[in-house]
């Protein structure tokens, strides 16, 4: 039995792919906010989907239940799912998948993610990752991943930096190799997001797409996003004009990243490195936030 559920053939001109999933490699939620952006809400139906029970276990990602707009009980389990958008006026459809990442399986599931790619005739792929990084909120560099000599050498000639990390890697990974071995021009663009802000970061989804446009020389219509990004930024900074203490510590991260020493270019395997603001400014700007909020917690990455 196929892992993958196909509900239509769509038709697509030139595609490419954006791939994104929650959890370990998702800091800030930026990755699938960033496809997420693109896929829109609601979003549009999938025309093809992972089966949730080869994906995931239930205790963990659990499914939800809630009241359909007919006044029925629905059961809805969690999802990855593939979404093409329509984009005649520019030179390539967008082919997106996004969703949780999976607990299992995971050879399996990149290998029918990969097929089915191979199958829609996909030019290029990006997967997309964030990561905890030594970086403040004012700066968020890319840095790069590919197996594919060529997109290696087009991401190097846009100025995106090659990782070193080696270590415990993401769901992400895992797919970035199975389209290479489908012979799928794919690349890993990562993007750093700063240790203590835990909300849903507009500004790193947008720096992520912004990349895209860069790679795949096509315009994603980025406007929205844009002004929720300097919104959010401008929420940011006036929190910390607010907190001269806070502020402080924040600075002394912007002037490690001045100094531009060398930094982990991907989400370390126990969490964020020991840094200057992490811990007592972590805890400040998210009771902050939380007040500025209404006192509702903030929400986590992935």
């Amino acid at each position: 039995m196929s892992v993958l559920r196909v509900h239509h053939r769509p038709t697509v001109r030139r595609p490419l792919l954006l791939a994104a999933f929650g959890g370990w490699g998702d800091a800030g939620s930026a990755a699938t906010g960033a496809v997420g952006y693109l896929v829109g809400d609601p979003p549009p139906d999938p025309c093809a989907t992972l089966d949730p029970e080869a994906c995931f276990d239930f205790t963990v990602e659990r499914p939800v239940t809630r009241r359909g707009e007919d006044g029925r009980w629905r059961l809805d389990y969690p999802e990855i799912a593939f979404h093409v958008l329509e984009r005649p006026e520019a030179d390539h459809d967008l082919v997106l998948l996004h969703g949780p990442e999976p607990h299992n399986n995971w050879r399996t599931l990149a290998r029918a993610i990969a097929d089915y790619v191979a199958e829609l005739e996909v030019e290029t792929a990006l997967t997309l990752g964030a990561f905890i990084g030594a970086v403040s909120h004012r700066k968020t560099p890319l840095v790069r991943r590919t197996p594919s000599s060529t997109m290696n050498q087009r991401l190097a000639d846009l100025g995106m930096e090659d990782t070193p990390y080696t270590g415990p890697t993401a769901f992400v990974t895992a797919v970035l190799h199975a389209l290479d071995d489908r012979a799928v021009p794919v690349s890993s663009v990562w993007a750093a997001s700063p240790p203590y802000l835990g909300a849903p970061n507009p500004a790193v989804s947008l720096t992520l797409l912004e990349g895209v446009e860069r790679i795949a020389e096509t315009s994603l219509d980025l406007g929205r996003l844009q002004g929720l990004a300097t919104d959010f930024l401008r929420k940011v900074e006036s929190a910390l004009r607010e907190n001269p203490e806070v502020a402080e510590r924040v600075g002394q991260m912007v002037d490690l990243e001045d100094q531009e020493q060398e930094q982990e270019s991907e989400p370390p395997p126990e969490g964020p490195p020991d840094l200057p603001v992490a811990g007592d400014v972590v805890e400040e700007l998210e009771r902050l936030f939380r007040e500025s909020r209404g006192n509702a917690d903030p929400p986590q990455g992935g």
